[in-house]
């Protein structure tokens, strides 16, 4: 019942949002910046994005190997692609980690408990490391003057917020042998998501608010785990914030449109993994 309820939840929240922000903008503005844009940076967008996605898949691996949860590379590379697809396509409440843990546990008779464990982990220290990026930048977007005027505050500054979250593993998880790694895997993932927003950018002929972006891209990623695949919220953010750049509500939005089509590209690979599971499970009956 609680599954069903948060679907619905999701579904209500993605469909609001989109409804709303298309109700602010042009609809043929937008569609004719899209129509511009330069393909092949929404191509390598795509790419970076899509490693990006590999990169996380390996925090996973590396966290569940660490735990004595052995298995290869490939085969979760393979679970993870399809979680990414449920999180995308799968209404319902049932999210792409969830279903990813129930196909572990049957495939490997793991402790369902024990995975579900170290999946929250997983995506609380990725989570983690999105709050002390956007803590930082903030400094700067916001003109806090104890981090934008003293560049000496930064360094001390973020290995306190590196070493709470390594408190709180160890306090929630007891795990903490897996956090030093994680928080700077975490890092490259981000970096490449970054990559992905800046080429989505030259696609549409911005050449100037990167670091604005950016930093409307990381509030954008923690609120778009209220919607299916960040569907609608990840748009209304960037069209409500870059409001405050030179950039255009339209293009702002566009930003945002392609960012989530990239991300859609990405989740295909999990359908052909999935359909390639019930085909098993179909010769094995």
């Amino acid at each position: 019942m609680k599954n069903k309820l948060l679907g619905i939840f999701q579904i209500i929240i993605t469909v609001f949002f989109i409804y709303y922000t298309l109700s602010k903008i042009d609809l043929n503005k937008i569609l004719e910046v899209i129509k511009s844009a330069d393909l092949l940076f929404i191509l390598f967008a795509s790419i970076v994005y899509f490693l990006s996605q590999i990169i996380s898949s390996e925090r996973l691996w590396f966290i569940l190997k660490e735990n004595n949860l052995i298995i290869s590379s490939k085969e979760n590379i393979k679970l993870y692609m399809i979680g990414i697809f449920y999180n995308f396509f799968i209404p319902g409440g049932v999210g792409g980690d969830a279903y990813k843990g129930v196909l572990m546990n049957k495939k490997f008779q793991w402790s369902l408990k024990k995975i579900y464990k170290l999946l929250i982990l997983d995506r609380l220290i990725g989570f983690g490391v999105i709050i002390c990026l956007i803590i930082v930048f903030s400094g700067f977007i916001l003109d806090l003057e104890f981090i934008s005027k003293f560049n000496f505050v930064l360094a001390p500054l973020y290995a306190l917020l590196f070493f709470v979250g390594r408190v709180l593993v160890q306090k929630i998880f007891n795990n903490e042998i897996v956090y030093t790694k994680a928080f700077f895997i975490s890092h490259t993932i981000q970096l490449l998501q970054f990559g992905s927003i800046i080429l989505i950018l030259f696609s549409l002929g911005v050449t100037n608010n990167y670091f604005t972006f950016l930093y409307i891209f990381l509030i954008s990623s923690v609120l778009s785990i209220f919607s299916f695949g960040g569907i609608g919220i990840r748009e209304y953010v960037f069209f409500t914030l870059a409001s405050n750049t030179a950039v255009g509500p339209d293009i702002a939005t566009s930003v945002g449109l392609i960012f989530t089509f990239s991300a859609l590209i990405s989740s295909v690979p999990g359908l052909f993994f999935l359909i390639k599971i019930k085909s098993k499970k179909k010769l094995s009956t």
